[in-house]
């Protein structure tokens, strides 16, 4: 017994908005544990915090929210549901691609399975930790036979065109320094969006005008990366300090098809299909480098 409230009060000391890496200092919370054997192979597991405010904790009170544990051949993804736990797992050979978000202290987390996507909220001080567990996923799945095969990139375009928004450069150069070797297929420019609308939409559109993200589309010889500046559509005149990073690896694009957009003016969009995932980028109809890099 006293055992199990040293644990609660340890848990709560620790407590705040971080995700942590699971071990002897940080171990797995008492709702998760018997989910786990003492010899358990996982190459890395992580806790993530509920989202409420320290002095809304307590000793005793279950305070996490997700656990997930990557191991040689599978992902799990064990998620707090009240008082009891649903564990989802992922096998490497079922992986798509990741996402991840980050906007200030926000951040967010999206796993792509041959089944579904799963997503997760996280703060964003713990944005390493996540990048951290993005690598030995793509390095696991990678390395697995029939999987991550390096394919011929030499019919890709190159482009030397410059980001407009210094924030964008920064995060190209940070992209460049953290994947020796990586090219940029394609900018696609940020533009102002007006949606196929109604009177009232149309009204709401001069309160509040609406642009595409400028986006780099970048690649390696296994995966592409694709950087937005926030989330489509940005907000005129609201500087977006956030991004979201996609990466999927080549050979799990099941399909790419470029068309014109239904519910946008003058907008085109480019569908990547992964399994029963969609991700759309839409960029300007005169754009010319989106559409070549995808082609």
């Amino acid at each position: 017994m006293a055992e199990n409230v040293n644990l609660d009060i340890s848990e709560y000391n620790a407590f705040g908005p971080w995700a942590y890496e699971i071990n002897e200092n940080y171990p797995l919370p008492r709702l998760f544990a018997p989910y786990f054997t003492d010899d358990d192979g996982a190459v890395m597991k992580i806790k993530i915090p509920r989202d409420i405010e320290r002095r809304d904790a307590e000793p005793g009170m279950d305070l996490y929210d997700y656990v997930i544990a990557l191991y040689e051949d599978e992902l799990r993804v064990l998620e707090r549901q009240d008082n009891k736990v649903k564990e989802h797992s992922i096998p490497l050979k079922d992986f798509k691609g990741i996402r991840i978000y980050e906007n200030l202290l926000r951040g967010g987390y999206t796993i792509y399975s041959a089944e579904r996507a799963m997503s997760f909220p996280f703060n964003a001080v713990s944005v390493d930790l996540f990048q951290k567990l993005t690598n030995l996923v793509l390095e696991k799945m990678l390395s697995q036979k029939s999987a991550g095969q390096t394919i011929d990139i030499s019919s890709l375009p190159v482009t030397d065109t410059a980001p407009e928004a210094q924030f964008m450069k920064n995060m190209l150069h940070d992209v460049q320094m953290k994947i020796p070797g990586i090219r940029l297929g394609a900018v696609q420019k940020s533009v102002e969006v007006s949606r196929k609308e109604s009177r009232r939409d149309e009204i709401q559109r001069l309160l509040w005008k609406k642009t595409n993200p400028e986006a780099l589309h970048l690649f390696t010889d296994k995966y592409l990366v694709i950087v937005e500046n926030g989330i489509f559509p940005n907000l005129v005149g609201i500087q977006d300090l956030g991004y979201t990073q996609t990466i999927i690896p080549f050979d799990r694009i099941g399909s790419i098809q470029i068309a014109n957009s239904e519910d946008y003016n003058h907008l085109k969009e480019c569908v990547l299909s992964m399994g029963t995932n969609k991700i759309v980028y839409h960029f300007d109809e005169d754009d010319k480098e989106v559409p070549a890099f995808y082609n």
